[in-house]
């Protein structure tokens, strides 16, 4: 029979455990690929190399991938490819499935808590390896838990706070949910002995592995989040001061120890290794080591493969400041609605492809994206908000080398950036406001809009439109959005925020064709098909000045069509959403784990 904590205790007590017992050093593409064989042998802990195996398989189960199409995790109003139940508040009790699902390693987080617990434990008892070599992979087991723990508070507050090795014996446990709490102590004490043990950074085969800065910043970013309106709606002003000292130690520690905000925005995804990353998974163009974001983020004129995935929305594209740092709305901007690409913060240019914009893909040095009403280049139900995004994109790989095959490689290697330099800036800047230091919020922000390219004008970086701690607050709040674009942290921020309602309906912003121009070719007397090529092989779009209004306005109609992408649904985000309910495979089958309140038959209160 099974009692009490039953599927979370099977969880717990028969998970399969890693073990490569031929002892070799790990090789760079092996990093987040190690197998995982059945059973396990104390001897491990004594031998360096095995447990670096050991350990790069739990890197690969933890640290988090790219985000497929429809994460509910990477939904708001940013992308085209969403999760619609959480916009349109469908959800059920099962829908949230990331604590688990199964008995397996890839079902179930609690097998990746073991993991940690067991290797702490092991390393704890057996003196074998030199004291400083324990203390670093410890260091990072640490780290390791802590982050899977902190990613299961986030989305259902407190859960079950295991953190000592259950005996394979086949008992059941009973353990219930702790308070929230109890867990956001239990991440921090773990963040805490992490970086007391890690390095400042890493060499050769080992960069990617976890350092001191990076475990300092998560703790300023787990406390930041307990001080954030999702856990703390009464504002409670201590845990916003505990937040400021652990980002402004994170902060200055980072500097120390060398990390930077790198020259160029535009390079964050499309160079690796730099001094900006602080927490990443890497990815090469091996067959078991790719990924497909760069063929789905592409156009369908530069790809062989799928294609019109992560493409940047109206909403978006109007969330960007002018290059002032001025909001558009603002009386000085100098923003121009029908021409609403120009003199905008250059992060936009680095991030959105509109209609005409310069994007040389494939090595295509003179290219420029086009997505009219009708352009034969793009196949019709892939241009779906008329945008598409440059950042994940690689412009000096072709169309065929952008495809990733599984059993054969390919596609970009692009690494995904868990974490940067930048989120410990604007976290710093975030807890520095809430903390009344205003100033130094807007040092931090003002950091962020050089690296951008932003003018100083007279209007300090566009910083002097906020004057107090709600008007500060606000502009944060865009600047993540525009600063961490397509990064997948929209969600998460109006989520800790208690900002789900600024999220609105999708917009796609799309141009036809304005008399006499036509899109197409053809042969019809006074028309001017401006996609078709002359007998030098060019066509009338690429020599059209679109920066001149008049030429604009003239071969298009403008402003843009702007419809929305829900058709007749309702964006409709109801306030439980903010603490998820725990998942069937858990709360039906054990009486000691509570329902969260908010959900049929919930009673636990994720705020205490």
């Amino acid at each position: 029979m099974m009692s009490n904590f039953k599927s979370i205790g099977k969880i717990m007590v028969l998970s399969v455990l890693t073990l490569l017992t031929v002892i070799s050093c790990k090789k760079d593409d092996e990093f987040f690929d190690i197998e995982d064989p059945q059973g396990i042998d104390s001897k491990i802990w004594g031998d360096e190399g095995a447990v670096g195996l050991f350990l790069s398989r739990t890197y690969g189960l933890i640290i988090p991938q790219w985000p497929a199409s429809g994460n509910i995790h990477n939904t708001s109003d940013e992308l085209n490819n969403v999760n619609t139940a959480f916009l349109y508040g469908t959800l059920n009790e099962n829908s949230v499935t990331d604590m688990g699902t199964g008995n397996t390693i890839t079902t179930n987080r609690y097998f990746d808590i073991r993991r940690c617990n067991i290797a702490i434990e092991g390393l704890n008892a057996d003196p074998t390896l030199p004291e400083a070599t324990r203390q670093r992979l410890k260091g990072q087991f640490f780290f390791l838990r802590a982050f899977v723990y902190f990613r299961l508070v986030n989305l259902y507050g407190g859960v079950p706070l295991v953190l000592k090795s259950q005996s394979l014996d086949g008992e059941e446990l009973s353990v219930p949910r702790s308070k929230t709490s109890e867990c956001i102590a239990a991440i921090v004490k773990d963040l805490d002995s992490a970086a007391a043990n890690l390095p400042a950074s890493w060499t050769g085969n080992d960069i990617g592995r976890i350092t001191r800065g990076a475990a300092m910043a998560v703790k300023g970013k787990v406390l930041m989040y307990w001080a954030s309106p999702q856990f703390n709606p009464t504002n409670i002003s201590s845990r916003w001061e505990d937040a400021y000292q652990a980002c402004k130690a994170a902060y200055d520690q980072c500097v120390t120890d060398g990390y930077v905000l790198i020259p160029k925005y535009s390079d964050i995804f499309i160079t690796e290794d730099h001094k900006e990353v602080l927490i990443v998974r890497k990815y090469n163009t091996s067959r078991d080591l790719g990924n497909t974001v760069e063929s789905v983020t592409r156009p369908d004129s530069e790809t062989d493969g799928s294609s019109g995935q992560n493409q940047p929305t109206w909403n978006l594209v109007q969330a960007y400041t002018m290059a002032n740092g001025l909001p558009t709305a603002h009386a000085s901007s100098g923003y121009n609605d029908i021409m609403f690409w120009q003199n905008r913060d250059p992060r936009f240019e680095a991030t959105i492809a509109y209609q005409g914009a310069a994007w040389p893909l494939s090595g295509k040095a003179t290219r420029k994206q086009w997505s009219h009403v009708g352009v034969p280049d793009e196949a019709a139900n892939t241009i779906v908000t008329g945008f598409y995004n440059k950042r994940l994109c690689n412009p000096s790989l072709t169309a065929a080398q952008s495809v990733y095959v599984s059993g054969s490689g390919g596609g970009s290697g692009m690494d995904w950036i868990e974490m940067r330099f930048a989120e410990v800036v604007m976290n710093l800047a975030e807890c520095a406001n809430e903390t009344g230091r205003l100033a130094e919020s807007k040092d931090m922000v003002r950091k962020i809009r050089q690296r951008a390219g932003i003018v100083a004008g007279t209007f300090d970086y566009g910083l002097d439109v906020a004057t107090d701690v709600t008007t500060m607050r606000s502009l944060i709040l865009n600047e993540r959005q525009i600063e961490f674009a397509i990064e997948g942290k929209r969600y998460w921020d109006l989520r800790r925020t208690r900002n789900y309602d600024l999220i609105t309906a999708r917009q796609s912003y799309k141009l036809t064709p304005k008399p006499p121009y036509y899109a197409g070719s053809g042969t019809v007397a006074g028309r001017i098909y401006i996609d078709m090529p002359n007998a030098a092989g060019t066509r009338p779009r690429d020599t059209a000045n679109l920066n001149n209004q008049s030429v604009y306005t003239a071969m298009f109609t403008t402003p843009g069509a702007i419809a929305s992408l829900e058709g007749s649904n309702v964006i409709n985000i109801p306030s439980h959403y903010y603490f998820y309910a725990v998942p069937n495979f858990f709360s039906q089958n054990s009486y000691v784990i509570q329902q969260t309140i908010g959900w049929i038959n919930g009673s636990f209160d994720p705020l205490q």
